[in-house]
């Protein structure tokens, strides 16, 4: 009988536990009205443009076609000039 009526009294706490705990409501939430979409799921309005190069005058140019031709070579320059003047630079230092 012991047995029984602590079951009983057990069931009863969790039965109130469960009714005042807050895990166990539901939440509603408002969902946004549909806006209108725009992009891959929407209507994209069609325009008509040509992209056309603009023509540079100058060196600028000339320049573009030579990096990109020589880039590599001119990397490498840079850097083996760069070694060269730091190098030089700290030899006049410490000759000063």
């Amino acid at each position: 009988m012991q047995v029984a009526h602590e079951k009983s009294a057990m069931a009863g706490a969790r039965a109130c536990s469960l009714r005042s705990s807050p895990t166990f409501e539901v939440i509603f939430v408002r969902e946004p009205p549909s806006l209108p979409v725009f992009g891959k799921l929407g209507v994209k309005p069609s325009v008509a443009v040509v992209a056309a190069p603009a023509a540079s005058v100058g060196i600028v140019p000339r320049l573009r076609e030579v990096v990109a031709a020589h880039g590599g070579m001119a990397l490498k320059l840079s850097v083996v000039a760069w070694t060269i003047m730091v190098l030089g630079t700290v030899f006049f230092m410490l000759q000063g």
